[in-house]
């Protein structure tokens, strides 16, 4: 059985990066660029006007300018400004050389003519280059993609960036007990939470979930459903419950089954001790413990960092926080992971029973690390792991 820290080591080592391909531009948000993207022209690509008003020659005036003609955004200037004349203009619109700007509003405009005056403010041009020139390095590889770099690709023209890929997830539910969400309960069964859990916890990562099935403890109707359509070819693949020694729990001997080598079976964590780990080529594969609270803390520990490496995600560090008085935090020979509330540097303990108490996990936002056998007291400083 791996500690916590080994587990972690493992999944670093044996986890790598998904291969880089190039993906449209309107979906790679939070994706890691690879390589370098350059300015392909300059940038602004030509003189162009910063406000609306008139165009006239440098140094002009003081004295009325005739209005000659305007020049629309979009449209090439049609040739120079001759002296003792004016082209109205509009924030974007190309310019001649040699012009500078005037706002409308410092201009007094009558009869086809504009009075320009010593006084009055010029300049307003946005000159070619200014900001960038052609060969820049604009988003330098490796960058995370925000809504700003995702602009500046499209100012580029990069409409296909090559990226890491977005991991994909399936997950795949077991137990002849559970049932849909919206069915009756007959005695002895439970509802599918495992479910609604893990796809909203992958979702609110960032991560495409492509496909989720329920099956009993059938081995047959388990390979089925793992050999077909988004689960074969996904990234991760998670399958709750049936992680343990148990006479019907199977997960092992399907993942086996599957080509999976299994890494690890087991971690020194509470609650989440049954914890399957194995690879197939860059596929990844993880048998959860069945209990939902299990679900939620092996998957801020371990999923989450298998799909940080897999989409060359930052890995977060370990925080600390004060422990406020709250709930009592029992010592437990395994490392404890104990739903909480953080907030300003403090941290409170929530009530919580076992890996069966669902509603522990309302209006949690992290999990306190308790070494084993120890009870840190309220005032002490404890590592936090964010889960939110």
């Amino acid at each position: 059985m791996l500690s916590v820290d080994g587990l972690l080591e493992l999944i670093d080592e044996k986890v790598l990066p998904l291969p880089a391909r190039r993906i449209p531009l309107e979906e790679c948000r939070g994706l890691r660029l690879r390589g370098d993207v350059a300015a392909r022209e300059d940038e602004p690509a030509f003189d162009r006007s910063a406000m609306d008003g008139f165009a006239v020659q440098e140094g002009a005036g003081p004295g009325w300018l005739t209005i000659s003609h305007e020049i629309l955004p979009g449209e090439p200037p049609s040739g120079g400004i001759s002296p003792g004349h004016a082209s109205r203009v509009y924030t974007g619109s190309a310019l001649p050389k040699e012009v500078v700007v005037v706002k409308q509003e410092d201009i007094l405009e009558r009869d086809g003519k504009i009075l320009l005056e010593l006084s009055t403010p010029h300049g307003f041009v946005r000159r070619r280059g200014s900001a960038t020139r052609r060969g820049d390095i604009l988003v330098p590889g490796l960058t995370m993609l925000s809504p700003a770099e995702i602009a500046v690709l499209a100012a580029v023209g990069e409409s296909t960036p090559l990226v890491v890929p977005r991991p994909r997830v399936a997950h795949l539910t077991t137990g002849r007990e559970i049932v849909g969400i919206s069915e009756a309960l007959a005695h002895g069964q439970i509802r599918n939470t495992n479910g609604p859990l893990i796809r909203a916890l992958a979702e609110q990562m960032g991560v495409a979930y492509v496909g989720n099935q329920h099956v009993d403890e059938s081995l047959e109707a388990a390979l089925m459903a793992c050999e077909g359509p988004g689960f074969c070819d996904a990234d991760l693949l998670l399958i709750s419950g049936g992680s343990s020694g148990g006479r019907y729990d199977r997960t092992a001997e399907i993942l086996t089954r599957l080509g999976f080598a299994i890494l690890s079976r087991s971690v020194n964590c509470r609650p989440g001790k049954p914890f399957l780990f194995g690879t197939r080529g860059h596929q990844v594969a993880v048998g959860l413990p069945g209990n939902p609270v299990s679900h939620f803390v092996t998957f801020h520990l371990f999923v989450s960092r298998i799909l940080r490496r897999l989409g060359q995600w930052d890995i977060p560090s370990m925080i600390f926080a004060h422990l406020c008085e709250g709930a009592a935090l029992v010592p437990d020979e395994r490392e404890t992971y104990w739903p909480a509330l953080a907030g300003g540097g403090e941290v409170r303990a929530q009530a919580w029973l076992d890996s069966g108490h669902l509603s522990a996990l309302l209006g949690v936002n992290a999990l306190i690390r308790i070494r084993p056998n120890e009870s840190p007291r309220a005032g002490s400083l404890v590592e936090i792991v964010s889960a939110s």
